[in-house]
C-alpha cells in the first residue's frame, strides 16, 4: 500500500498556527474548501432581526468569535449572494460608508450598511459614521469588541443616536435582553457558548462530526501508515461512524471539558475552539510527518498524540512556544484528571484486566529502557513496567513511565467514562460540581434545594470567620466595622432566616424566555455559567451574587470547615465583600447587640444602666 496523504489532514493543520498557511482560518482570508459553516443560534437571531425591521445590530464580543463569519453569512441569507460573492463583499464594502442592497432586488427593500471592525477608526470618526447612518432604509450592522464599542458610543463625538445604542447595551447586562423593542439588538458573543445544547447539538459536537465523517478520510483506507497513525486513531475513537456508542461518550466528555472552563470564567471563541479541536486530532503533524516518524521513532511514540493525552499534555514534539499559541490547550491542562487520583478508579485500570482491550495503538508505550525494544500494552494494567531496577537511574526511568502510563489510564477511564459513580467534575477537581450542575438544571428537589442552602450558609460563615457549636441554618452577618472574626467572638449586624436565601441560574433571574421574546438566552448558543446567590434583608430588598464554578466550589469547601485562602483569596474578598455590603446596609437595633461568642450567639442589652447578657434568638 502507498504512503497517501489525506487532504484533509492538511486542512485542519491550516487551524494551527504552526502553519504558515494557518491565515486561512480568519474569515478574510478564508477560501471554500476551508470554511466550516456552522449553524449558531447567533446567526438566526441576526437574520431575524434583520428581517423583521431591526434598525441597528451590535455584534460585540472578543476577536474570534465569528463577528466577520456572521456578517458574511448575512450577506448571503439576507441579500441572496453566495458565498464567494459574500466574502469579496466583506473585504470591500463593509466599512459602513456603503449600503449593500440585494443582489436580485437591486436598490428596492432593505440593505445592509456593515462596520466590519469598529478599531480600524477613531472612535470620534467611528462615532460620526454611526450619527450618519441614522434613517434610512438599510440595516445597520456594528462589530467591535466591548471596550472598543464603548469608547465609540462614549466619544466626544457621539450624539443622539449613539447615545441610544449605548443605553441598549448597558441595559442588556441588568435585564438580559438582547433587544427592548426590536429596534435596537445587542447579540453579546461573549456569552455564546461552544458547549451549549444537548444530543450532539453543541459546536464542539458539530465540528467534530464534521471533521470526522468517512468521506474526508477515504484516502486513508489503503495508507501503508494506517495502523500505526495516531491522526487516524483518534479519528476512529471520535467517530459515531465507526463505533456510535463510544464515540459519543468522548464527545460529551469533551464537551464537558469545554463547558467546565466557561463555567469558570474562560471566555471560549469558535477560533479557539477550531484549533483546539484540529489539535486534538493531529497533535500538530501532518500525512509525512507519520510516514517519517513510524520509520525511525521507537514502537510506542503514537500514545503521546492520543487525543485525550493531547488535551492535558503536549508530545515532546511540540515546543513550550508553540503550545502558547494555543491558549486553550494551557487552560484545559487545569483540568486534567490523570492528576487526580481517585482510588475507586484506580484500583480497576490498574490493578483489574480487561478493563481496556489489548492491542489498542493509544494504549502502547515504550519500554523505559532505551535498549529495550518490547512494548508494554497498558490494557493490563502497570505489572508490565514493574522490573528489577538496578540504578537510581532505572528506579527514575521506570517510575516515569509508572506516572505516564497511569495518567494516560486515568485520562482515557475519563473519555470512556469508567466508573460512571464518580461524578466527571470531580475527576475534573470540582468536588462540588454536581451540585453546580443540578441547580443550573432544575433537578434539586425541595429537600435536597434546602440541604444545599444550609451548606452555603455555613460556607458563609467560615468565610466571615464565624463558628458555630452546631450547625445553623440562619444566616449570621458580622457587621463590617469589625472585620473578619479572627478571636472567637463577633459582632453581628443581622440575621437571614433561610427563607430569604435562594440559589437560581442566571438565566432564571432575568426571567424566562418563553415570555421574552428578545431573552438573552435566545440570541446566542447559551449554557448558564453563573449560579446566582440571592439574599433578601430585612427591607426586602434583593441582593444577587453571581457565583461561578470556581466561586460557588470555594463556598463549599468552607462549608466543609476549610478552604485554601490562598488559591481561592479572589473568592473570598469577593464573597466577604457582597456580605459585607448587605450588612451594612441593614438598620441596626441601637438598645441590643448581637454577638457571637465561642460558638453560641449571645445579645447584650442594657436596661436602666444595667448589662444583661442573653441568649441569642
Amino acid at each position: 500500500m502507498p504512503d497517501n496523504k489525506n487532504a484533509h489532514v492538511c486542512r485542519m493543520a491550516r487551524f494551527l498556527p504552526f502553519d504558515p498557511s494557518h491565515d486561512q482560518i480568519y474569515e478574510e482570508y478564508q477560501v471554500a474548501n476551508d470554511s466550516l459553516n456552522l449553524e449558531t443560534v447567533a446567526y438566526k437571531y441576526v437574520l431575524g432581526a434583520a428581517n423583521s425591521g431591526a434598525r441597528v445590530i451590535v455584534l460585540t464580543g472578543d476577536a474570534g468569535h465569528g463577528k466577520t463569519h456572521l456578517c458574511r453569512r448575512v450577506i448571503e441569507g439576507f441579500l441572496g449572494y453566495d458565498e464567494q460573492e459574500a466574502r469579496k463583499l466583506i473585504n470591500e464594502s463593509c466599512d459602513g460608508d456603503e449600503i449593500i442592497f440585494h443582489k436580485e432586488k437591486g436598490g428596492v427593500g432593505s440593505g445592509l450598511r456593515i462596520f466590519k471592525d469598529f478599531s480600524e477608526f477613531s472612535p470620534g470618526v467611528a462615532a460620526g459614521l454611526v450619527e450618519k447612518a441614522n434613517g434610512g432604509n438599510a440595516v445597520t450592522i456594528i462589530c467591535a469588541n466591548e471596550g472598543r464599542l464603548r469608547a465609540v458610543l462614549a466619544s466626544n463625538d457621539a450624539g443622539p443616536y449613539c447615545a441610544e445604542i449605548l443605553e441598549s447595551f448597558l441595559s442588556c447586562f441588568d435585564d438580559g435582553r438582547a433587544s427592548s423593542s426590536g429596534r435596537i439588538h445587542i447579540v453579546n458573543l461573549n456569552h455564546q457558548s461552544t458547549a451549549a445544547g444537548d444530543n450532539g447539538d453543541s459546536l464542539v459536537d458539530r465540528a467534530l462530526r464534521d471533521w470526522t465523517s468517512g468521506r474526508r478520510w477515504r484516502a486513508c483506507s489503503d495508507c501503508d501508515s494506517r495502523n500505526d497513525c495516531p491522526i487516524n486513531r483518534n479519528r476512529e475513537m471520535l467517530s459515531e461512524k465507526v463505533d456510535q456508542e463510544a464515540a459519543v461518550t468522548r464527545k460529551n466528555k469533551l464537551r464537558l471539558l469545554f463547558a467546565t472552563l466557561e463555567r469558570i470564567g474562560y471566555v471560549i471563541t469558535i477560533r479557539d475552539m477550531l484549533m483546539a479541536l484540529a489539535y486534538l486530532l493531529t497533535g500538530g503533524l501532518k500525512c509525512e510527518d507519520i510516514h517519517k516518524i513510524k520509520n525511525r521513532q521507537k514502537k510506542g511514540w503514537q500514545q503521546a498524540y492520543a487525543f485525550y493525552n493531547l488535551a492535558f499534555e503536549a508530545p515532546d514534539t511540540l515546543s513550550k512556544e508553540k503550545l502558547k499559541r494555543l491558549p486553550l490547550m494551557q487552560q484545559l491542562s487545569k483540568l486534567d484528571p490523570g492528576r487526580r487520583a481517585i482510588r475507586e478508579i484506580d484500583e480497576r485500570i490498574v490493578n483489574q484486566q480487561e478493563i481496556f482491550d489489548y492491542g489498542q495503538l493509544d494504549l502502547q508505550f515504550p519500554a523505559s529502557s532505551d535498549l529495550d525494544e518490547s512494548l508494554i500494552d497498558a490494557a493490563g494494567g502497570i505489572d508490565e513496567i514493574i522490573g528489577d531496577p538496578r540504578s537510581k537511574k532505572q528506579r527514575a526511568s521506570e517510575a516515569e513511565n509508572v506516572m505516564r502510563v497511569v495518567r494516560a489510564l486515568r485520562r482515557r477511564a475519563y473519555v470512556d467514562s469508567l466508573g460512571d459513580n464518580i461524578e466527571g467534575m470531580a475527576r475534573l477537581g470540582f468536588p462540588y460540581g454536581a451540585d453546580y450542575i443540578d441547580i443550573i438544571n432544575g433537578g434539586l428537589s425541595a429537600p435536597e434545594r434546602a440541604l444545599l442552602k444550609k451548606k452555603i450558609i455555613a460556607g458563609l460563615h467560615h468565610i466571615q470567620g464565624l463558628q458555630f457549636s452546631e450547625q445553623t441554618p440562619t444566616l449570621h452577618l458580622v457587621d463590617p466595622a469589625f472585620g473578619r472574626s479572627m478571636s472567637g467572638t463577633a459582632i453581628l449586624a443581622a440575621r437571614i432566616i433561610p427563607a430569604n436565601v435562594d440559589l437560581l441560574r442566571l438565566s432564571e433571574k432575568w426571567g424566562k424566555e418563553d415570555e421574552n421574546r428578545f431573552h438573552v438566552k435566545l440570541s446566542v448558543d447559551w449554557i448558564d455559567r453563573h449560579v446566582v446567590l440571592r439574599i433578601i434583608d430585612q427591607q426586602r430588598k434583593k441582593h444577587d451574587l453571581l457565583l461561578d464554578l470556581m466561586t460557588f466550589d470555594c463556598i463549599l469547601r468552607a462549608s466543609a470547615g476549610h478552604v485554601p485562602t490562598k488559591f481561592y483569596e479572589h473568592d473570598i474578598r469577593r464573597v466577604a465583600g457582597f456580605l459585607g455590603r448587605i450588612a451594612q446596609s441593614t438598620e441596626a437595633r441601637s438598645d441590643q447587640i448581637n454577638l457571637i461568642r465561642d460558638g453560641r450567639s449571645q445579645t447584650i442589652s442594657i436596661d436602666s444602666g444595667t448589662i444583661q447578657v442573653g441568649v441569642g434568638a
